[in-house]
């Protein structure tokens, strides 16, 4: 039951263990020779985590021995006590690691010639080591930015949008239901970013991060209503409970945005479909 004594007593470890995590990857990233600082970003950065948080580490790099450390970034957290397994992308230059008993680090490598300032270093950040003010320059010169959406982002995401509108009936039509399904959330997605654009939220993650907290009533509303059985009938009609509401989104983006793309266009891209929704389902 939550809040139990058990309950609390099981997320007090968690918080124990990513704390004595924390310490350990500080102590151990500050003493590579090349590393001038280290800061925390995300939730624990702006002291607003929670049991279940990651630690979003951040690690300043000499430049001409950055590409060493990003060549290692999977090797350094595997020998840390409680280490599980890594996760990363080919070519990136970070790596998040997972731990018991339940918890993740993900430490991003950064080139120190390539620091520019920017609205994200403007987001809370604690620092934890920084011996030649390398971070604290950096905060310094990007404090009064302000996170700027171009006009391609905002079109980019609306023709992504109505694809996956689009292509979430046609893949229901066609029953292939677990791809619709993830259309679904490929529209959803789309939709909680123009909701975020559309109340000028700074971005402090992932679009998706804790959107059931910061979204609009109307937009949590209709996503919330959404969510369906693996069963076409039950698709179409998700579908169709989304669209009115990013119909007026994408409306209010050509207006807040004055967009050069043409609003006829995106508004015939929904007409079409509502027509998809009544169209026959594929016979096989």
């Amino acid at each position: 039951m939550s809040g139990s004594p058990r309950s609390s007593g099981e997320l007090a470890t968690l918080v124990d263990a990513r704390n004595q995590r924390l310490t350990h990857a500080v102590r151990i990233l500050s003493a590579e020779p090349h590393v001038v600082g280290v800061f925390l970003g995300g939730s624990l950065g702006a002291e607003s985590g929670d049991a279940f948080s990651d630690i979003d580490l951040r690690v300043v790099v000499e430049s001409p021995y950055h590409a060493a450390l990003v060549n290692r970034r999977l090797e350094i957290p595997s020998s840390w006590p409680g280490f599980v397994f890594n996760e990363w992308m080919p070519g990136t230059q970070h790596c998040v690691s997972h731990f018991e008993p339940f918890g993740k680090v993900d430490i991003f490598y950064y080139d120190e010639a390539r620091l520019e300032a920017s609205p994200w270093y403007g987001l809370p950040i604690r620092i934890l080591y920084d011996p030649k003010g390398v971070i604290r320059s950096l905060l310094d010169q990007s404090r009064g930015l302000h996170f700027a959406v171009s006009e391609e982002d905002v079109s980019h995401s609306i023709s992504k949008g109505l694809a996956a509108l689009h292509e979430a009936i046609r893949r229901a039509k066609r029953g292939e239901l677990i791809y619709s399904q993830t259309l679904l959330d490929e529209l959803r997605q789309h939709i909680m970013q123009a909701d975020d654009w559309l109340f000028d939220r700074t971005p402090t993650t992932a679009v998706i991060a804790k959107f059931d907290e910061r979204g609009s009533a109307e937009i949590l509303g209709a996503l919330k209503v959404s969510y369906a059985p693996l069963d076409a009938k039950a698709t179409l009609r998700a579908t169709a409970e989304l669209q009115p509401a990013y119909r007026k989104q994408v409306v209010n983006l050509h207006a807040r945005f004055d967009l050069s793309r043409a609003m006829s266009s995106d508004m015939k891209a929904f007409d079409l479909a509502d027509a998809a929704r009544n169209l026959p389902e594929v016979r096989r």
